[in-house]
C-alpha cells in the first residue's frame, strides 16, 4: 500500500527520470497510474474469486486504505462502481 515511485528507484539502484520514462516507453501514462490499474485488477480477482469478500475488506487487500481513492480509481479504469460492475457480471454467469 505505500510503495512509491522513490522506494522503487532506490530498490531498482535507478533513478526517477530513468524509471518515469522506461514506465512511459512501455505505454502507461504513469507510475501511479500502473499500480493502480494493478489493484483495480487484483480487486477484480480477488471478488470474482471469493465471493463472500466484503468490497471494502478487498480494498484494503489491494492496497488502498481510501475508500474514496479506491472507488474512483475503480470507476475510472472499469466505467462503473463495484457494485453496478459485478451485478452486471452476475447476469451474465447464471
Amino acid at each position: 500500500p505505500n510503495i512509491s515511485l522513490s522506494m522503487l528507484t532506490e530498490k531498482l539502484g535507478t533513478n526517477r527520470t530513468t524509471l518515469s520514462k522506461a514506465i512511459r516507453d512501455n505505454g502507461i501514462e504513469s507510475f501511479s497510474t500502473y499500480i493502480n490499474k494493478l489493484r483495480i485488477s487484483d480487486f477484480i480477482f480477488l471478488v470474482n474469486g471469493q465471493k463472500n469478500i466484503s468490497i471494502k475488506e478487498a480494498f484494503f487487500i489491494c492496497g488502498y486504505r481510501s475508500r474514496t481513492t479506491a472507488l474512483r480509481n475503480f470507476k475510472l479504469f472499469t466505467g462503473k462502481i463495484p457494485s453496478d460492475y459485478f451485478e452486471r457480471r452476475k447476469e451474465y454467469e447464471d
